[in-house]
């Protein structure tokens, strides 16, 4: 959605019919949506509540500009990668226990689009990038500790949470997808 946006490949009103099956890029086959009927005519708000599959398709589609069934894999996965980097998807998160290393995906924009693709991430990186959603951009290092302290109480280590970098968003692509994250769960 953010690359999408940001890229400009759609504006927070434009809209995509989910077709259900997506078929513009015939060599990736014919992915379809979760559901087995159509979402209907879709903004980006609406293509993040209902979680629909033919919408991000088509954005990896566009990412990688599509035209006449072809695609450039690596040029929209160069622009989705942008954008995994800035909420911190590309590497750890910062957590004091063992955490594998995150892998963004090196093939098939259109499903990689979808969170698919050969993407790997840990839970905990996923909630940064959630988190850093959320709160519209501070993006951190995380800890699972406040501090540590001896048996006196003397702080021996301070483990408050650091700024890794912040997102610098057009606010109407923070509105857009906080609208779609709010209709998810309303």
């Amino acid at each position: 959605s953010v690359a999408s946006l940001q890229e400009g490949v759609i504006s927070p009103n434009s809209t995509v019919y989910d077709t259900v099956s997506f078929t513009k890029a015939p060599s990736y086959g014919s992915p379809r949506c979760w559901s087995s009927s159509s979402h209907g005519n879709l903004t980006v708000a609406g293509a993040l509540e209902h979680s629909c599959n033919v919408f991000f398709y088509e954005m990896g589609y566009r990412l990688g500009n599509g035209h006449n069934g072809r695609v450039n894999d690596s040029g929209g996965l160069a622009r989705l990668k942008k954008y995994a980097d800035m909420f911190g998807l590309t590497d750890k998160s910062g957590v004091e226990i063992t955490e594998s290393s995150p892998h963004f995906s090196t093939s098939d924009i259109i499903r990689s689009a979808i969170g698919q693709g050969t993407n790997n991430y840990s839970t905990v990186g996923l909630a940064r990038y959630v988190t850093t959603v959320a709160n519209s951009g501070n993006c951190y290092n995380l800890s699972l500790l406040s501090k540590a302290t001896d048996a006196d109480g003397n702080l021996i280590a301070d483990y408050t949470p650091t700024l890794r970098n912040t997102v610098d968003l057009k606010q109407s692509t923070w509105d857009a997808i906080h609208q779609g994250m709010r209709k998810v769960v309303e």
